[in-house]
């Protein structure tokens, strides 16, 4: 498995922080009204889940009609999970015993699993944590015009 990535905050206090790599991507927003409905269908809570996304990467100015596709997947992944780990109360819920003696994990449990395991994945994909949206920097077109406080005071530490 390979290493976490540092953040540009921890790359300019190492001092390993590269201007050429230091780029943002280019601002997007999509007006509420304009952006595509999901692409699979949601119950409502799986909705509030998809309208809460957009409305989050839309503030942060990442948002982009093509995310759709993964905002409904992601957003269907958390309905199924929350269903799931609300369904689990006890261990009983997580393993099964059969007239046999043998044990397995419930259907419920690995449903569980799995969507987390989506949920995480489809996160990464769309940015949402820090070290995810500092990933997705390649699509990025135009560089930073912003100073980065922490290059600014590792500056004035050394002058």
């Amino acid at each position: 498995m390979g290493t976490t990535p540092k953040s540009k905050a921890l790359k300019a206090i190492q001092g390993t922080l590269r201007q050429d790599r230091d780029i943002s991507p280019k601002p997007s927003t999509v007006d509420r009204d304009q952006f595509p409905n999901p692409v699979i269908d949601l119950n409502p809570r799986a909705r509030e889940f998809y309208d809460l996304t957009i409305d989050h990467l839309n503030d942060a100015s990442v948002l982009y009609p093509v995310d759709a596709m993964l905002l409904s997947i992601l957003a269907k992944n958390i309905d199924i999970m929350v269903e799931a780990a609300n369904d689990i109360k006890d261990l009983d819920d997580v393993v099964q015993e059969f007239d046999s003696g043998a044990t397995n994990i419930t259907g419920t449990f690995t449903a569980f699993e799995r969507a987390t395991k989506n949920v995480l994945t489809l996160s990464s994909k769309l940015g949402l944590s820090p070290a995810d949206r500092e990933k997705l920097m390649s699509f990025a077109n135009k560089k930073s015009d912003t100073v980065d406080p922490y290059e600014a005071l590792k500056n004035r530490a050394m002058g």
